[in-house]
């Protein structure tokens, strides 16, 4: 019976740390939405059948060790199964911490992706104070350490103590099998009962309560195994040639531009694109935003030509670049900026262009090393990639992440008229940074620092603008403004206006001021810009020209790890992969048929092979 206790007891202790886990995941979290006692008690509940499952497979090998003290009974048991105990429960520790520290900023669960921005660990310093990163660190893996001492502690040394006679033979009882047999049941059932899946813990439309009931060590390790599958094998929903068939009727072959509404009063304007750090819709007035964070991009969108309904494709800025800039398709599994091996091979604006005899800069005002962006800018076509090194920046302008938006647009403009000056028609892509956490800027109009910081680079933006609309090269240039991605400020990912973002041409090479209201993916600017400049953009099959009047069936699609946003004219889905379950639907009428879709996109994307 000693085993048997020794098993049972184990097993609540790991569960009492999967619910504690919950407990202080709610705790540290609860400024993300609001909720009550009761939500905590349904929770748990909920989390419980992922939970006994984790802790079954955790314990089934301490089990099946415990089962040989049958035939050897003084075995130094500590000994033996400690060193797993310890090391297991740390990291179910590690990976629990983990999760609920990152989900105040990132608010999804921590998975297999956060590996891929490991690879630039210093630039972490920059989204948060190390005082920060090094007591969050410090305790977690305090606690880590005191539950994996904890679990050593609770295995005894051994069955039968050194100083008992104990016979080597199996026991005369049967009764001690049984109670072993059942123990595995037990186990089994724990690990089979119920799936080892998250659709039962997405029970709530708040967000925060669904992943909270997530068992962050499953939520990890099918992530994990998700990522370790060869690219083209994941997520396999049909047959690929029905796969073909639906992704012909949701993204038609179209690359006439005789048949595109035309905003540009010349066909081969000088270009400037503005890749905006963060700015969602929600902090820009026109867009129905915060009033008075952004009056400069409200502005000059009004100036221009301005989509209404336009949406980021992905989370971060190595996402949403990739799909931006190359017209390609997001991915919640991978980082297309980071696969040395495939961005040679990836279509892109400014590859296009150069084949046209544009010349191609980059300017970003911070380390172009981070996150491979250098690597990828020069594969993708840019002769000249201006990063912080290269902006002759003053120490009191730096920044965590590099130069002030400040600095980095007066180069910028300093850049463009040069390069109108050559006589050489050119391509200018720029990429703000200071909309980005730690939000520390030298400006202070706004009380709330958040807002500030975005009101800081909308001030920067407005006074380029400004200055560039002065100069001979203005009337030749047109000017895309665009977001890299949404911010998660006082919003989770069930709420499409994260994806939300502005979009807008502008420049002297714009005809006049329209607003345009068709749905549009932020991987769709490549196309739209080649067909205005009557260039063909056919080697872009996942970026349409919404300005052609062939753009018949609109949707928008996105992701972000282990989530997926469609909209198109029958509502909109957003919809976890991992759960298996629809986290937001508006209207309900049509989700099914929206997934289907999204089950289409995500197969097709994953058969392509740059």
């Amino acid at each position: 019976m000693k085993r048997t206790f020794y098993i049972i007891a184990l097993t609540l202790y790991l569960y009492a740390l999967m619910a504690l886990g919950h407990l202080a995941f709610l705790v540290y979290n609860r400024d993300v939405e609001f909720f009550t006692l009761t939500d905590v008690i349904e929770c748990e509940w909920h989390a419980l059948p992922l939970d006994l499952s984790v802790v079954a497979m955790i314990v089934l090998p301490v089990w099946l060790v415990t089962t040989l003290t049958f035939r050897w009974p003084k075995m130094p048991l500590r000994w033996v199964v400690g060193p797993y105990l310890a090391v297991v429960v740390f990291a179910c520790a590690c990976i629990t911490a983990g999760t609920l520290i990152m989900y105040e900023n990132w608010k999804f669960l921590l998975d297999a992706s956060v590996f891929s921005y490991m690879s630039s660990p210093g630039n972490a310093g920059a989204s948060a104070s190390w005082w920060y990163i090094v007591s969050r660190l410090g305790l977690g893996l305090s606690c880590a350490v005191l539950f994996a001492v904890l679990s050593v502690l609770i295995t005894p040394k051994r069955i039968v103590p050194v100083n008992v006679k104990a016979k080597s033979l199996p026991p005369k009882r049967v009764g001690a099998y049984l109670v072993a047999g059942m123990v595995l049941a037990a186990i089994i059932w724990g690990i089979n009962g119920r799936r080892a899946d998250e659709h039962s813990a997405f029970y709530s439309d708040k967000l925060l309560l669904s992943h909270a009931a997530t068992n962050p060590v499953g939520h990890m390790a099918y992530s994990v195994l998700l990522y370790q599958k060869d690219f083209d094998q994941q997520f396999r929903y049909m047959e690929d040639e029905a796969c073909r068939e639906r992704f012909g009727q949701l993204f038609p072959t179209t690359d006439n531009a005789d048949s595109t509404l035309t905003v540009l009063s010349t066909r081969r304007p000088n270009v400037l694109t503005i890749q905006l750090e963060s700015f969602g819709a929600p902090f820009v007035e026109a867009l129905g935003g915060a009033k008075g964070v952004a009056p400069e991009i409200s502005e000059w969108m009004k100036r221009g030509v301005w989509f209404s309904n336009a949406y980021a494709s992905s989370f971060r800025t190595d996402r949403g670049t990739v799909c931006a800039l190359n017209g390609f398709p997001p991915y919640p599994t991978r980082s297309m900026l980071l696969e040395d091996s495939v961005i040679h091979s990836l279509p892109s604006l400014a590859k296009t262009l150069s084949s046209l005899g544009y010349s191609t800069d980059y300017i970003y005002g911070g380390n172009a090393v981070f996150m491979n962006k250098g690597e990828y800018l020069s594969a993708t076509g840019y002769e000249k990639v201006w990063d912080i090194d290269d902006l002759d920046v003053p120490a009191e302008v730096l920044t965590g992440w590099g130069a002030n938006d400040s600095v980095a647009l007066a180069r910028t403009l300093s850049l463009v008229k040069s390069r109108y000056e050559s006589g050489k028609p050119f391509y200018i892509g720029m990429q703000t940074i200071d909309s980005h956490e730690p939000f520390d800027v030298p400006y202070h109009r706004l009380d709330n620092k958040v807002y500030n910081a975005f009101a800081y680079t909308d001030h920067c933006v407005g006074h380029f603008l400004d200055e560039l609309s002065k100069t001979e090269a203005w009337k030749d240039l047109v000017i895309v403004v665009f977001a890299d991605h949404g911010h998660t400020y006082n919003t989770t990912y069930a709420d499409a206006e994260l994806f939300h973002m502005p979009l807008f041409f502008i420049g002297g090479a714009i005809k006049e001021a329209r607003r345009i209201d068709v749905l549009t993916s932020q991987s769709d600017i490549a196309a739209t810009l080649l067909a205005q400049m009557g260039i063909g953009h056919a080697q872009f099959p996942w970026s349409r020209n919404v300005l052609s009047t062939s753009y018949s069936h609109q949707l928008v699609y996105a992701n972000y790890p282990s989530g997926v946003l469609l909209r198109d004219a029958s509502g909109t889905t957003i919809y976890d992969i991992s759960a298996d379950a629809t986290i937001m639907s508006e209207p309900v009428e049509g989700n099914e048929q929206r997934i289907n879709d999204i089950k289409t996109l995500l197969q097709a994307s994953y058969n392509i092979k740059p």
